[in-house]
């Protein structure tokens, strides 16, 4: 590795002109805060043949994986039932009338919803019971309200993923998840405060202030869907939609005690959703139950020619799983890396309920956790330096957190970035080979609770660090190697805060991952609730 440049090292000329207004000492401070995930990846990278490339790329393994001549199981039930509890036989209107009510008393507490379009929800609402009582129901999410992240598209809603260079965006069309959802029969109640354009974990916005946790107000929700979670935790919305692209359905999921699922990449359209990275970015529910998730996900997904990446996606079906044939894998790195005692204890609690439940559980190899972060955010911080150069042209309208990582971005070798892919192609093979040894991962979702907003550091190992980035240590490589994953609650741990696994299936199984996760959770027999 070279030395490290020194403060006054002159601009590259070849550098982006949005670099140009920083001072050296500055560019310093950025390219010394990334060189440890660049020389982890060059170090990585070097032990890959240098002349042969991967036996498949990551896009061919996508294609290829879904050549398995499996088709749908027959018999597939409804998924109306899931939400009957959220409906308790109330009409949408009712439904609606209640939520909104709600809204108006407690949304200031937990600054879950951005806006909310009460008018028009109560319009849908009303259609929805007039079809209803017509015997016209519109499918299986029927007269359901769904809370909608700020960066996916609502005709004629704003998008402004929780930023001010987004403030006038205002978007033309439903986003494929959205019309969906609609042609299901769902209501779109209102917009839910995120992490500025979805980059980071805690989303402590800087223009519109933190998303607190409904299970205590001082500590963060997770991020970057946070307002999402909080909105069905708090019982201000029974579903919601968010987006994943290092942990940002589960982490929320996890910090509030409900269930979110990450799809394959791939297996949902992104058209219509803000991007930040061409290559990990998904689109998924947020519920209180694995089961009404999957109501969600089977609504959702399919191919889209908007989206091409859905195109090359071919899911693999599988029989339902039975919880005393499944084998689940606890991969090595998850489990020997600090955690909290009180997680730890929660985790490894739920394993032993689910081994007395007849699964096979065993530990399993795993690549180098660090490694597959630091290649995930190479890969991360290039591709949204890539979709947000042009914003650096308004500083101003950024918080600081979310300019730095742009910055950071533009500052990556193009060497480096590839050398992050190539590793990818090779650790989804050794995925593959993995999951014909077993059905599922099971690991945390992260290895400490919920943190506080003012006072995020906590001791870990020994060490005192940022929780607000240990809360994605777990949750990051999964995106990177596009595998289907899902957060359900176990337990609680510290200061009565929620705790989650982490289910991780096989790339293309998402169906499969959700039903096991519909058999664990009634294993787990999580019942508890945010003291709201």
């Amino acid at each position: 590795m070279p030395d490290r440049p020194p403060p006054d090292a002159p601009l590259n000329p070849l550098d982006s002109p949005m670099l140009r207004p920083l001072d050296a000492a500055r560019r310093s401070e950025l390219r010394q805060s990334l060189q440890p995930m660049l020389e982890s990846v060059r170090r990585e990278a070097s032990r890959l043949p240098s002349l042969s490339l991967p036996a498949a790329s990551a896009l061919t393994v996508r294609e290829s994986l879904g050549e398995a001549g499996m088709t749908a199981p027959e018999g597939t039930p409804t998924t109306h039932d899931a939400f009957r509890a959220a409906m308790r036989e109330r009409t949408s209107a009712e439904l609606c009338a209640h939520l909104l009510k709600r809204m108006d008393a407690e949304n200031a507490r937990w600054n879950a919803f951005s806006r909310v379009h009460g008018r028009e929800a109560m319009a849908e609402a009303a259609r929805a019971d007039i079809s209803r009582s017509v015997g016209i129901p519109r499918g299986p999410l029927h007269g359901v309200p769904f809370a909608v992240k700020e960066n996916i598209g609502v005709a004629g809603w704003p998008r402004t993923a929780s930023s001010l260079v987004l403030k006038d965006a205002v978007s033309p069309t439903d986003a494929t998840v959205v019309l969906r959802l609609r042609n299901a029969g769902a209501v779109m109640l209102g917009q839910t405060v995120m992490h500025e354009l979805a980059f980071g974990m805690t989303s402590i916005n800087p223009h519109l202030g933190a998303v607190r946790n409904p299970w205590d107000a001082r500590r963060i929700c997770g991020g970057s869907s946070g307002g999402s979670a909080a909105a069905v935790a708090a019982g201000l919305a029974p579903a919601a939609l968010g987006s994943d692209t290092g942990g940002s359905i589960r982490c929320p999921a996890a910090m509030c005690g409900i269930a979110g699922f990450k799809p394959s990449f791939g297996a949902v359209s992104r058209h219509g959703v803000v991007p930040l990275s061409y290559t990990l970015d998904t689109v998924g529910p947020l519920a209180r139950s694995a089961a009404e998730c999957l109501a969600i996900h089977e609504t959702i997904a399919g191919p889209d020619p908007l989206d091409d990446a859905t195109l090359l996606f071919r899911p693999r079906f599988r029989a339902a799983p039975k919880l005393c044939s499944l084998r689940i894998g606890l991969p090595a790195p998850f489990f020997s890396d600090a955690m909290e005692a009180s997680v730890r204890e929660q985790v490894e609690s739920a394993v032993e309920r689910v081994k007395k439940a007849g699964a096979r559980v065993e530990e399993v190899p795993f690549p180098e956790l660090s490694a597959l972060n630091h290649a995930a955010s190479v890969t991360l911080l290039a591709e949204a330096a890539t979709i947000f150069e042009w914003a650096l042209t308004q500083p101003e309208t950024i918080g600081d957190d979310v300019r730095s990582r742009f910055e950071q971005g533009l500052l990556i070798p193009a060497v480096d970035y590839h050398h992050a892919q190539r590793l990818r192609a090779h650790w989804m093979q050794q995925m593959e080979s993995l999951f014909a040894e077993c059905d599922l991962l099971l690991t945390p979702a992260s290895p400490v609770v919920a943190p506080l907003i003012d006072d995020p550091y906590v001791e870990l190992g020994g060490q005192r660090v940022d929780a607000r980035t240990a809360i994605s240590r777990y949750l990051r490589s999964i995106n990177f190697l596009g595998l289907p994953a899902m957060a359900l609650p176990c337990g609680t741990g510290d200061q009565g805060m929620p705790v989650a696994l982490q289910l991780v299936g096989a790339f293309a199984e998402d169906e499969f991952v959700l039903r096991a996760a519909t058999e664990i959770e009634k294993t787990l027999e999580f019942a508890a609730a945010p003291p709201v």
